[in-house]
């Protein structure tokens, strides 16, 4: 028989019920009462879904997939009580239902509620979450690594670090996937702004902190986002004099604008270009006239080759102070002695031979190496190792060899931290070599023209090796005498043979240098080159007023505008990025400090022993 509505012990019953409910909801906020009823709905959910009805799964998923602001969106609470029933019942998640539901939650823009009050405890169960679905699922860590990775672009991303750290932690398997997905995310060097690249930069360096395994390929990337936009900066500055490019950068404009010039809107350059218009008449109102239109063209090629410079140096300006100032306390002697800096510096080094000495006339980026190199004399010895290695090695291309010789004069030249032997012994170097070439291949060298066979062009090792020594006694000729006044490998007798043989090597090599060093061995009695100078320049005037009984190789030689711009490209010149520069310039001699013409008062020399000239 059905027991009756009225019957009294059913009755009591369900007061008894009631009460107990009562109770609970008087100890607990609505809040709470609101999340254990959520809690208890998503859990339904999971059940129902194993009866084969995903309604209340995709209903929740719905929510979660709704744009933030919409007022329908699930609540940051309510997911969160839905992320702490995930990560309970990770193995009831392997379905597509949950598929759906996985890939929403990992869609879902969690740094957008950085200001929201409950945002600390959100991201806490947030990379719970993750890792328990990985731990689990193995199959979805390509998602959670390339969400994690995909959100660098911002700064302070400390739970990120934290999740990838368990992450590999957890599945050690994972370091495999994460450099291919560090390539993928990592931003374009010219479509996005400064902040975005060097938050991705500084992002990366994170990672080596505590995954080392990942040093080589994560130093790679940066060193190739490097390149990417030194040469693209150098493209820009190479038609403008030094002072218009010191302007450009160090203008007034604020840093924070330059950080996003290159993700600016036309609208910015329109401005520009109105403004910069304002002289040109009314060239706007005929579109017609083709005088005009090709005005247009040329302000509109000024404006965005301003801004591009601006964008560019800025970007690779923040790169490069950033991996200055984050390696500052890596190459101490504990860190050398432990390890550490000695596998970092040959990441740097390696990085080095293999993609900046064979890039074209880089500006910036090897300056890394120029700073880092100078924090302990054995760092500064393996480098000139290293470049001695490429320079001499027969086996080696001719252009590395070229380009090696360069850094070396160079880094000789102005690296401020370099002990005096070292200075002396790459001096020696070069002399011995010299001299041992000069005495193997002279007779190789013949004014007849009928003689000749392969011109001059088989020297070029000779002259850029001699035009090294120059330009490294042009800087350190105070560090190349003896203490009893003599010169250290008889540099003055070597010169006054050397620049006499029939290899004329004052001919072949950079003119500036050639100029400068002249007026400094005349004043300090090393050799006269003045003489063999106006020689060179005599037989150069006949051969432009094709009056040149000279062999027509040695002519052509000189005209090889690619060997021109070798000659006169110098690695450690000074540098035009600002926050860079203010690092380095704490061991980086300046051409006015070493200058002995500095007082002379023959104006042409102070001109020619500019900074900027040598």
């Amino acid at each position: 028989a059905t027991m009756s509505l009225h019957d009294p012990i059913s009755r009591k019953r369900v007061l008894e019920t009631d009460e107990i409910s009562n109770k609970k909801r008087n100890t607990m906020t609505d809040d709470q009462f609101s999340e254990q009823m959520y809690s208890a709905y998503v859990k339904s959910a999971l059940m129902s879904l194993e009866k084969d009805d995903p309604l209340q799964i995709n209903t929740i998923t719905d929510k979660i997939n709704l744009p933030i602001g919409n007022p329908e969106a699930v609540t940051l609470s309510h997911l969160s009580i839905v992320l702490k029933v995930l990560a309970s019942n990770t193995s009831r998640l392997d379905n597509q239902p949950c598929h759906n539901m996985i890939f929403a939650i990992l869609r879902y823009r969690w740094m957008d509620h950085k200001d929201h009050e409950g945002y600390s405890m959100f991201v806490e169960i947030y990379s719970h979450f993750l890792i328990a679905l990985v731990s689990t699922l193995p199959k979805y860590l390509h998602e959670v690594t390339n969400k994690l990775i995909g959100e660098f672009y911002s700064s302070e991303l400390i739970h990120h670090h934290n999740i990838l750290q368990k992450i590999m932690k957890y599945i050690p398997t994972s370091i495999n996937t994460i450099p291919q997905l560090l390539q993928k995310n990592f931003p374009h060097h010219i479509s996005s702004s400064t902040s975005e690249l060097t938050n991705y930069v500084n992002n990366l360096v994170t990672i080596v902190s505590y995954c080392p395994e990942l040093q080589f390929s994560i130093w790679q990337l940066i060193f190739e986002c490097s390149i990417k936009l030194d040469v693209e900066l150098q493209n820009e500055l190479d038609d403008l004099e030094d002072e218009e490019i010191e302007e450009l950068i160090n203008g007034k404009e604020d840093d924070e604008e330059l950080l996003e010039e290159s993700s600016s809107d036309s609208e910015e350059e329109d401005d520009e270009d109105s403004e910069d218009e304002d002289n040109n008449g009314d060239g706007d109102d005929n579109d017609d006239d083709d005088d005009d239109d090709d005005n247009e063209g040329e302000i509109e090629w000024v404006v965005n080759s301003t801004t591009s410079i601006k964008a560019l140096s800025a970007k690779l300006d923040s790169i490069i102070s950033l991996l200055l100032t984050s390696t500052n306390n890596s190459f101490t002697v504990d860190e050398l002695n432990n390890g550490n800096g000695v596998n970092l510096f040959n990441t740097i080094n390696s990085l080095f031979k293999s993609h900046v000495l064979p890039t074209h006339f880089t500006k910036s980026i090897q300056f890394v190496l120029f700073h880092i190199t100078q924090y302990q004399p054995e760092l500064a010895d393996s480098y000139l190792v290293l470049l001695i290695d490429v320079a001499f090695n027969p086996s080696e291309i001719l252009e590395k060899r070229l380009k090696a010789m360069q850094y070396l004069s160079s880094y000789i030249a102005r690296a401020k931290n370099l002990s005096r032997h070292q200075v002396v012994f790459i001096v020696s170097y070069l002399v011995g070599w010299l001299n041992k070439f000069i005495l193997e291949r002279e007779q190789e060298v013949d004014t007849n023209s009928n003689k000749q066979t392969g011109g001059m062009e088989r020297f070029k090792l000779f002259y850029v090796a001699f035009q090294a020594l120059l330009y490294i006694f042009c800087f350190r000729h105070e560090s190349l005498t003896t203490p009893e006044q003599n010169w250290e490998c008889d540099l003055d007798k070597f010169f006054q043979r050397a620049i006499l043989t029939k290899f004329n090597p004052l001919k072949f090599c950079d003119e500036t240098v050639v100029y400068i060093f002249a007026k400094i061995a005349t004043k300090l009695n090393v050799c006269y080159c003045y003489s063999i100078i106006e020689h060179n320049k005599r037989e150069r005037m006949l051969q432009t007023n094709g009056s040149a009984t000279l062999p027509s190789a040695v002519g052509n030689f000189k005209q090889k505008q690619e060997f021109l711009d070798l000659e006169g490209y110098f690695p450690f010149d000074p540098l035009v990025l600002p926050n860079s520069k203010k690092i380095v310039c704490e061991n980086y001699i300046e051409w006015s400090e070493v200058n002995p013409e500095v007082d002379d008062d023959d104006e042409d020399s102070a001109s020619h022993g500019s900074d900027e000239d040598m």
